[in-house]
């Protein structure tokens, strides 16, 4: 099941990105970004 991305998903959002970002295959993201 699908639903809308919570303020409490951030901190998971990123640590996901953060695995593409350490493989070069997107740029980071700050938390601050994330939020916005």
């Amino acid at each position: 099941m699908l639903r809308k991305a919570q303020i409490r998903d951030v901190k998971d959002i990123q640590k996901l990105l953060m695995v593409y970002a350490s493989r070069g295959d997107m740029l980071s993201r700050s938390l601050a970004e994330l939020y916005e």
